[in-house]
């Protein structure tokens, strides 16, 4: 998982391995899982099997993990027994070892939710070890949340199509928001997925532009845009009004870009820019959406290789790259929204409080950030979303 590789990726390189399989799903929630607990996993193998290398681990995964997830529940009933009678100790005994490491909060929360020391440490220091525990519980969920693309179709048709095939939970307050509860197949094979009518984007990141408030009229430019989810958002709820310019340092990524905003109807309403977004020098505008590149340590509900390697040491790197690109939105915007997919105050309350700009919590319903007033924050345990930073920012 190190130097910022997926899940997703890493699966993807393996499986070019097995073309002969009809299917992989299989094996990819099999990973997905066994990556999600694998710090348990690493203490239950070296318990059982003296081990902690890669297939002790696996085996760990099998005894305690595999009854949730194969379906072919005889087979693995009588692989486990198998693996048990091999095993130098009683799985039951789990809950003895965890119990034995609760004078060390941060080593025992680690382990029992499976996270980084360093992401457990992190919030700690800014939360009671109860509140924690919560949030990390949380994070081990994922949640799916669809929002409706309301420049392909109204909220009514949209909702129609998706019931269709799936059980949705509407937000109690964002009406083009759904949480996905379960559905007929895949998400992105579901039919209003597939026509871009309802597209999968995080509850933080909607939250990210609800507090930029777009509206008709306004001039709006979208920094380090890519791939271009929050800037459609910007376009739909602005009615497809407002002059909307998406910029982003990456040929790739901005190809990508076009297409998205082609597919999701807001091609038409948005001029998309290739350049840095540190040193972009152009004409002013009223808002400025920034969400800047970072560690993504608030992505691990998604993402579970993040609570393995929150690649917390590159903190400093990306906050330095996120001064510059804050300092230059200031310079292009009377008013800018910063955000950041990080648990980190070096990426989110210290960013903020250093661009020498006023600072809030830019919608209500955000908890409070770490350092009060300077922006807010979403959480698993508050939001079902992933953990971001959010601050609204005005020149003094």
């Amino acid at each position: 998982m190190e130097g910022g590789l997926t899940l997703d990726y890493a699966f993807q390189k393996v499986k070019r391995r097995w073309r002969g399989l009809r299917s992989f799903k299989v094996f990819y929630d099999a990973a997905f899982d066994a990556v999600r607990h694998y710090y348990f996993l690493k203490l239950a193998a070296s318990r059982l099997f003296g081990s902690t290398g890669t297939k002790a681990v696996a085996k760990a995964w099998f005894i305690y993990r595999a009854d949730y997830l194969l379906f072919n529940k005889e087979m693995a009933t009588r692989y486990k027994k198998r693996l048990l009678k091999r095993a130098m100790a009683n799985p039951d005994e789990a809950a003895e070892w965890l119990e034995s490491l609760k004078d060390d909060v941060v080593h025992y929360l680690s382990i029992k939710y499976s996270y980084h020391p360093k992401i457990v440490s992190t919030l700690l220091s800014h939360f009671p070890p109860e509140e924690v525990e919560k949030l990390l519980e949380a994070g081990n969920h994922t949640w799916i949340w669809l929002r409706i693309n309301t420049l392909r179709a109204d909220v009514d048709k949209a909702l129609r199509l998706l019931e269709a095939e799936a059980e949705v939970e509407p937000h109690p307050k964002i009406p083009y928001a759904v949480l996905l509860k379960s559905a007929k197949r895949p998400v992105q094979y579901l039919e209003a997925v597939r026509r871009f009518v309802a597209v999968p984007q995080d509850l933080a990141s909607i939250y990210a532009v609800l507090s930029l408030r777009p509206e008709p009229g306004d001039r709006i430019i979208d920094l380090a845009a890519a791939p271009g989810m929050k800037t459609s958002l910007i376009a739909q709820l602005a009615e497809g009004r407002a002059k909307i310019v998406a910029v982003d340092l990456s040929a790739k990524r901005v190809a990508r870009m076009r297409h998205l905003l082609k597919n999701l109807g807001a091609g038409d309403f948005v001029e998309v820019v290739r350049t840095d977004s540190r040193v972009l020098k152009t004409r002013k505008f009223d808002k400025a959406l920034l969400d800047a590149p970072c560690t993504s340590s608030g992505a691990f509900t998604k993402e579970p290789a993040v609570k393995i390697y929150p690649r917390v040491e590159e903190a400093p790197k990306y906050s330095a790259v996120q001064k510059a690109l804050l300092k230059n939105a200031l310079a292009l915007a009377e008013e800018v929204v910063y955000a950041v997919c990080s648990i980190l105050p070096q990426e989110g309350e210290e960013v903020a409080a250093s661009a020498g700009a006023e600072a809030e919590k830019p919608h209500p319903d955000l908890a409070p950030s770490y350092t009060p007033g300077v922006g807010g924050r979403t959480f698993p345990h508050i939001h079902r979303s992933e953990a971001f930073f959010i601050s609204r920012l005005r020149k003094r």
